[in-house]
């Protein structure tokens, strides 16, 4: 290979392009169009005398060479970055990137509208990049890059990587004004006598804590809906006799015709964390950032 017809940018096409195996994506990701983007990697295969991505029916896959340079190339993109970085610093102002953050809609929901004003502020150039907690996987996709940040409990942050607890969440009954069988002194009994709307999550870990609370008393939620997410809860719930156990963040952020009191059993609040891949300790960038979602969420 013929370093001197590459350039950096190239280079940094292709990291993005075996990330996420799709011309149509990459080239949203990196701000230009498809086919500048299919030129590009034209342009790659002849370097590499290879064709790194091939289509198939379910989309394109990696050509063996092409899973052999990923990591390698990642991290040394991610070396050259900090390095320039670390010479010239970051500035918020002037500063460009895109920042992948993984979570839940409910931790979204809560993160989001209090970072983006902050960011749209102080640094303009940043972006975010918004993508659903899935566990499975979720070490690998941080070391190849393909997230900057998860934010998520404890159970569903990746072992060994550093991380900073953001905030706890107390779980709520969550429940519509009026509803006729909800008393202002909800005990357990009463609570599991209800028709129950459940979120249904990846890890399932979430309500362990409530659901073995209960069992040892010989109780159970009534379970007659589950969705697969918090934010179809509050529609439902308004609509309905159903009632929802939740984080206390969605029951204060949801309060047009509902409302919530504590739950009648003995389980540990939730602790929310923030967490990195250890390969950005000294990322200025990086730091920056999460040091503002941090502020975002305490402020």
């Amino acid at each position: 290979m013929d370093l001197t017809r590459a350039d950096l940018g190239l280079l940094a096409s292709l990291d993005v392009l075996l990330a996420e195996r799709s011309v149509t994506a990459a080239g949203r990701r990196l701000g230009i169009s498809q086919p500048a983007l299919s030129a590009q990697l034209a342009r790659l295969r002849r370097l590499f005398g290879d064709d790194l991505l091939v289509g198939n029916a379910h989309g394109m896959v990696l050509t063996p060479r092409a899973e052999a340079l990923q990591t390698p190339l990642h991290e040394l993109l991610e070396s050259l970055n900090a390095l320039v970085q670390a010479g010239a610093g970051f500035q918020p102002e002037t500063g460009e990137r895109t920042f992948r953050i993984a979570a839940s809609d409910l931790a979204h929901l809560y993160v989001l509208p209090r970072l983006m004003p902050l960011l749209r502020n102080v640094a303009p150039g940043l972006a975010v990049d918004a993508t659903a907690l899935s566990v499975e996987g979720l070490s690998e996709r941080m070391e190849r890059g393909e997230i900057d940040f998860t934010i998520a409990s404890a159970d569903n942050t990746p072992a060994g990587f550093p991380s900073r607890k953001l905030r706890e969440y107390e779980f709520r009954c969550l429940y519509r004004q009026g509803h006729p069988l909800v008393g202002p002194d909800l005990s357990a009994k009463a609570l599991c006598e209800l028709d129950h709307l459940a979120v249904t999550i990846t890890s399932g870990r979430l309500f362990a804590d409530l659901d073995e609370s209960l069992r040892q008393r010989g109780l159970r939620r009534k379970i007659v809906c589950s969705v697969p997410n918090f934010l179809l809860v509050p529609e439902i719930v308004r609509t309905s006799d159903l009632v929802a156990i939740v984080p206390s963040n969605l029951a204060e952020t949801e309060r047009s015709g509902l409302s919530a009191q504590p739950i009648p059993a003995d389980v540990p609040p939730v602790a929310i964390h923030i967490s990195w891949h250890p390969r950005f300790k000294r990322d200025a960038a990086h730091k920056w950032m999460r040091d503002m979602i941090v502020h975002a969420v305490l402020a």
